[in-house]
């Protein structure tokens, strides 16, 4: 499985403003955290629907809700409505990790 894969899928269903947060060594929770946006919880479960269409998870959760997560072990990709996303703050809870921002805006 491959991060630049699963990024290029967020960005086919128009998923944006996208970090790769590096865990290794940090944290056993996982390699990479994949965190990106979209619209609403709709756009959130089609993302997520692509993802899973190339990589089978090994557990989903949050479908319908504002925070939806697909674990793939190493990788876990957050998928967030705008809203979720600043009250969370992943980012911010992981601002020793190395972050890598794929620059995207929401398309109009």
């Amino acid at each position: 499985m491959e991060l630049d894969r699963i990024v290029e899928l967020i960005l086919e269903k128009k998923g944006f403003n996208i970090v790769i947060i590096e865990l290794k060594g940090i944290s056993s929770i996982a390699d990479y955290f994949i965190i990106a946006e979209g619209y609403t919880t709709d756009h959130l479960t089609a993302i997520a629907e692509h993802i899973e269409s190339e990589f089978e998870p090994l557990r989903e959760d949050g479908r319908g809700t504002k925070w939806l997560s697909i674990d793939y072990f190493d990788i876990i990709v957050h998928l967030f409505t705008k809203e979720a996303r600043e009250f969370y703050d992943l980012e911010g809870f992981w601002i020793k990790a190395p972050q890598k921002k794929i620059i995207t805006s929401p398309s109009q």
